[in-house]
């Protein structure tokens, strides 16, 4: 028997890209992220500062412990922003609208993972741990993407971003398990041993996992399960997006080692690019330093392919680029590495160390190093 996870797989083939054929306006991928803003003029404000600095992708983070920056049903409205959105002020919109106006790409980063609504209407949807307690319990309320769904549920939400306001794409952040740090024995496979992939494993291999080392071989066959529910989710979300006609990309976030983190979480980016699921890669290199840059960056490549758009981060967020020099040296090695644009993580830490001046010259350097080129590679 096969288990749930699987049978999608099978049942849908690897998708063309879905974005339209046209570069990025103003030269190669360069990215910001960033919030929407609380007012018209602090919007407006914000976007132009990014244009003259080269920017030209603008992707605010749009969701966090379940809430969302978008009209739906599905999910509780962002707290903060509910006061404007009832007073006729769609921040969103009204950020899309700018942007647009001067020539740029909206790519909002989307949690997935992280349910709220969603988990209170449907606890038995939320992942549960290896001694077989639920998110809710031990950590941050996360989606079981072992059920198909809760994996339509998560998709009609972002659907109703994508139909509803003009994006360019979205970032699947967070599309994974949790991952905790806090001990060594939440830091790594402690989430996904859902009732679904729990049976098919034992149906299968004849095994419980959550009686199963970490990390033994038994394990990983387990381990596998967990990817192909993650993946499932990534390949019927790509499906929908089809369906509704719109050119919406779609890109993949991880870490830089993509073996750890899809045993560690169930994030396998590496499967979707091969698998032409998604159209770019943004790696989170935020601790990465200059000495081990190159090396991670070919280690990425390899694992995503030769075809799949790479953009590494380079990163003022917790004060580890704070200065032009360092932007533009780390910039110089992403781009020695084949990167095939950047962007900047993130935008409060940038606006800290008036980094202004530094992203206009990266953004001159990039141009000069690659040329205007579609999001995605024929």
């Amino acid at each position: 028997m096969k288990p749930l996870a699987i049978i999608a797989l099978a049942g849908l083939a690897p998708t063309a890209s879905l974005l339209a054929e046209q570069p990025i306006q103003n030269g190669p991928f360069f990215g910001m992220y960033g919030t929407v803003k609380e007012t018209p003029a602090e919007t407006r404000d914000y976007i132009l500062k990014c244009k003259a600095a080269g920017i030209n992708v603008l992707m605010p983070s749009l969701s966090g412990g379940g809430g969302v920056i978008w009209k739906t049903d599905t999910e509780y409205y962002y707290p903060p922003l509910q006061a404007a959105l009832d007073s006729g002020y769609d921040s969103l919109a009204d950020f899309i609208k700018v942007a647009h106006e001067n020539g740029m790409k909206v790519i909002p980063s989307i949690a997935i993972g992280p349910i709220n609504k969603l988990a209170k209407e449907h606890p038995e949807w939320v992942t549960r741990d290896r001694n077989g307690k639920p998110s809710t319990e031990t950590g941050p309320t996360s989606l079981a993407f072992s059920y198909p769904e809760a994996r339509a549920a998560k998709i009609a939400n972002l659907m109703d971003l994508i139909k509803g306001y003009e994006v360019d794409g979205i970032v699947l952040d967070y599309c994974r398990y949790p991952e905790h740090t806090k001990t060594p024995e939440t830091a790594y496979g402690y989430y996904g041993y859902d009732e679904p992939l729990v049976k098919a494993c034992q149906e299968i291999y004849g095994f419980d996992p959550r009686k199963e080392t970490l990390n033994s071989q038994r394990w990983h066959l387990f381990s596998q399960l967990r990817m192909d529910s993650v993946t499932a989710f990534v390949m019927e979300l790509r499906a929908e997006m089809k369906k509704s006609g719109k050119n919406v990309s779609l890109i993949a976030f991880g870490d830089t080692d993509p073996v750890l983190e899809a045993n560690c979480c169930g994030r396998d980016y590496a499967a979707w690019s091969r698998k032409g699921l998604v159209d770019a890669f943004l790696a989170g290199s935020y601790t990465e330093t200059p000495e081990n840059m190159g090396k991670v960056l070919a280690k990425i490549r390899e694992a995503i392919g030769p075809k799949m758009k790479l953009y590494p981060s380079l990163t003022p967020f917790a004060d580890r680029i704070t200065t032009e020099a360092q932007m533009l040296e780390m910039a110089k090695i992403c781009l020695e590495a084949g990167s095939d644009g950047l962007w900047i993580y993130r935008d409060d830490f940038f606006e800290k160390h008036n980094l202004w001046d530094a992203a206009l010259k990266t953004s001159k350097l990039l141009n000069a190093t690659r040329v205007s080129q579609p999001l995605v590679a024929k």
